[in-house]
């Protein structure tokens, strides 16, 4: 932090005299010559400088004496060639009381005015608050970063996820037309294979089916394939349906069996012989 000097002349309200000891030099600008006289100053600050001048005929090294804050101050020494008469060291912030009293006689004390040095607390909150801007807005910066990283990476991981391949499903031609004409590829049968992340399913093996092509099938095959079953002809479908029926009636007991049929020849050729002896 740095320190502003806040300038005042002898005739501020910081600075006061003791009654009838000083009189007016000029517009800002008090004198005195009565030994003992004193000039005291209040004020709030850091440091404070007081101008004036000392004429006196006598050589004296110590012409003033300084009390700051209720205790003598020494380490100020006056020197003619400055046109300060008192400056104070360093001192902390806040209210201060300086006191300057002449004590060389045949000597004239005159004070023209003077600035108090104060702390920059507005400079100084200002810096602190762009410092805690500046960290503050660092820490917003770095969060955004690092959330933007995470969901790059997230993302990335999620695309180079790989993905396992689930049953294969062979779905059936539904009609016959799409088994039977060659329009169709694979004779209508048609495959689909699900896809589950590996975050669900485990890895399974790749499955292949392969359905022979009308290319590679001998002719046989490749009429029963492709072929419909064989009709047989009307007269044919007849006589075995008629064979059915007759083998049906056979086995049911409709007509004599042949142990029959041999026992009642036997029966009419004995009738018949007979007949011949009788004759």
């Amino acid at each position: 932090m740095t320190d502003a000097a806040q300038l005042f002349n002898a005739s501020s309200s910081i600075v006061g005299y003791s009654a009838g000891d000083w009189s007016s030099a000029s517009e800002n600008s008090f004198e005195t010559q009565d030994l003992n006289a004193t000039a005291t100053f209040t004020f709030t600050g850091t440091s404070i400088t007081v101008f004036g001048t000392l004429r006196s005929a006598q050589n004296i090294s110590r012409p003033l004496t300084y009390v700051l804050d209720d205790q003598s101050d020494d380490t100020f020494v006056y020197n003619s060639s400055s046109a300060a008469v008192y400056a104070s060291p360093s001192l902390s912030g806040g209210a201060h009381t300086l006191s300057i009293r002449l004590a060389s006689p045949n000597t004239t004390f005159s004070i023209s005015g003077g600035d108090i040095g104060e702390s920059n607390v507005a400079e100084g909150h200002q810096r602190i608050i762009a410092i805690v801007v500046g960290v503050l807005g660092g820490a917003v910066l770095l969060v955004v970063i690092c959330a933007a990283l995470l969901l790059w990476y997230r993302r990335r991981q999620r695309n180079s996820t790989p993905y396992a391949l689930g049953p294969l499903q062979a779905n059936l031609p539904l009609s016959k037309e799409a088994f039977t004409s060659p329009k169709y590829s694979n004779y209508g049968l048609s495959f689909s294979q699900s896809t589950d992340s590996l975050n669900v399913l485990p890895v399974m093996p790749r499955v292949s089916v392969r359905v022979p092509s009308s290319e590679s099938l001998s002719i046989n095959d490749r009429d029963a394939y492709t072929s419909p079953p064989r009709r047989k002809p009307p007269r044919e479908r007849d006589r075995s349906r008629l064979g059915r029926e007759v083998a049906q009636s056979t086995g049911a007991g409709h007509g004599p069996t042949a142990k029959e049929a041999g026992s009642e020849k036997s029966s009419k050729q004995k009738s018949s012989n007979e007949r011949k002896d009788d004759g």
